[in-house]
């Protein structure tokens, strides 16, 4: 994939019709260049309808180098629009994916997000998985606002391991919000923000069965795992996305055969 990437709006949010592969490529490409700044935002129908409520999400999103969909509906929606070739990306599969597709370039790994102990976990079940992958490190973060965030240990560890990647675990909108504003200051070519990759891969959560994600049910699965947490995102967030794309497409239609 060369040139200008291809970007659709799904309520005025940029998602980019990519499949798997072509996102993979575009974050190794990306890493190798060496020039700081870039970073990728993986987005759901939660990410959607939050960027309606917050515009600082949605200046994020729009700055960011990729945005991929991390999502079945969004998956579907763009497929319907003209762009068969479209997948969800989440990122439990996309860490060992551009993890192995950087092995052949030496490319460089380093995790932040989680619960303490949660990202060296993680680490190691990617090595596991990604025989020879080169991880630099893998860091919690401080759990405090995004104004107050202390960098400077972050930049000294960064500029000593001098990762090509950063798999930034922070959650939704937190780490979109984050890499918007560390993308200024952090000499990294490319971030992604995974969110609770990390606890998958370390095993502190429970992933969804590959059937339920394939036909797009990874959110009952994870809403009956954790419903405390998620019960707002999903019941609410879901039906808000649905009635909002429903609207939208009506209106496309109008618009497209009003003479």
């Amino acid at each position: 994939m060369t040139g200008p990437i291809e970007v659709e709006r799904v309520l005025g949010h940029p998602v980019h019709p990519l499949s798997k592969a072509q996102a993979v490529a575009a974050v190794v490409r990306q890493g190798g260049t060496h020039r700081p700044g870039a970073y990728v935002c993986l987005t759901n129908a939660h990410t959607t309808v939050e960027s309606q409520r917050s515009p600082a999400l949605r200046v994020a999103v729009e700055d960011a180098f990729l945005s991929v969909p991390d999502g079945m509906p969004l998956a579907w929606i763009l497929r319907h629009r003209g762009h068969p070739h479209t997948e969800k990306v989440t990122g439990i599969e996309y860490m060992p994916m551009v993890a192995s597709a950087g092995l052949g370039s030496g490319l460089r790994h380093f995790l932040y997000g989680g619960r303490p102990g949660v990202a060296h976990r993680a680490a190691l079940r990617l090595e596991e998985l990604v025989p020879g992958v080169q991880i630099v490190g893998a860091v919690a973060p401080p759990f405090v606002s995004i104004p107050d965030w202390p960098i400077a240990d972050l930049r000294r560890e960064l500029d000593r391991t001098k990762p090509q990647i950063l798999w930034v675990g922070l959650g939704a909108p937190k780490q979109e919000l984050w890499m918007q504003v560390m993308s200024k200051v952090l000499d990294v070519p490319v971030m992604v923000g995974v969110g609770a990759a990390f606890d998958y891969l370390a095993g502190t959560v429970s992933a969804a069965p590959d059937y339920l994600r394939h036909v797009g049910l990874e959110w009952l699965f994870r809403l009956a795992v954790e419903p405390k947490r998620l019960w707002r995102r999903y019941l609410v967030g879901n039906s808000t996305f649905v009635y909002l794309v429903l609207r939208e497409e009506l209106l496309r239609q109008v618009r497209w055969h009003d003479p």
